[in-house]
């Protein structure tokens, strides 16, 4: 759930399961990543991430029936390809292997050896081919919408984990607001699934168009409206688009 419209170093996109603690395989060596002809093949130091899971763990309120999962893109804004990739918390001493699964998402686990390590989270790609974003999805929502609560909870792990890249500008203002994904003058703005002609957040009898963005690639999300409450569905209408 991958950029901000005024703040295009963060990605809130648009979220677990419990992390299940990764186990390094003792009867049989685990599949290797081989990352050395490749130039910066770490995706993000695993301590960051860990802020992530941190965030997750406060925020549950925001969505408390929901898994958190995290999915891996391409630069250019589509679903990576699992076929190949090769995922491992990797440092000095620690060598984890994470499975990616068929939708190109993983769960990241908690791991005290790893974090002590100063480890990172190293892909069989260069940096900057793929991208990650917090995947939080609540069951039993349909396929064509979003719960908001989900959305919310998303841009809470994605913020976490990048709060470096935050600039300065927007710093001060974002303690002040309880978290850069309250602050009045960011618009987040989320990947849909396939492009849209419309967004609408619903809420009983309440409905609000959203606005769009990349010709209907996207939407702008009301995180910080709290009329809005976390059950309301941002729901999609999906425009005819010829194979």
């Amino acid at each position: 759930m991958k950029r901000f419209l005024l703040l295009a170093a963060m990605l809130a996109l648009a979220t677990t399961v419990h992390a299940q603690e990764a186990a390094p395989a003792a009867e049989a060596a685990p599949e290797q990543v081989q990352v050395s002809s490749i130039k910066d093949p770490a995706l993000r130091p695993y301590r960051r991430m860990v802020r992530g899971l941190d965030a997750w763990d406060e925020k549950r309120a925001l969505a408390p029936l929901a898994s958190l999962r995290f999915e891996l893109w391409t630069s250019d804004g589509h679903m990576a390809r699992p076929d190949g990739l090769l995922l491992r918390i990797a440092g000095d001493k620690v060598d984890i292997a994470l499975p990616v699964d068929a939708d190109a998402t993983f769960v990241l686990p908690r791991s005290q050896e790893a974090y002590a390590d100063d480890a990172d989270l190293v892909l069989n790609r260069k940096k900057d081919q793929i991208r990650w974003r917090p995947r939080v999805r609540t069951p039993g929502v349909p396929d064509n919408a979003r719960r908001l609560g989900d959305l919310r909870l998303e841009c809470e792990v994605a913020q976490a984990v990048r709060k470096e890249e935050i600039p300065l500008l927007y710093r001060a203002g974002a303690v002040a607001a309880g978290g850069i994904c309250n602050l009045p003058m960011v618009g987040y703005v989320y990947r849909a699934p396939k492009q849209l002609v419309s967004a609408t957040v619903v809420s009983g009898e309440r409905r609000m168009e959203l606005a769009l963005d990349g010709g209907g690639a996207g939407f702008v999300a009301p995180l910080r409206d709290k009329s809005w409450d976390n059950d309301a569905l941002v729901v999609y209408q999906f425009a005819d688009v010829k194979p």
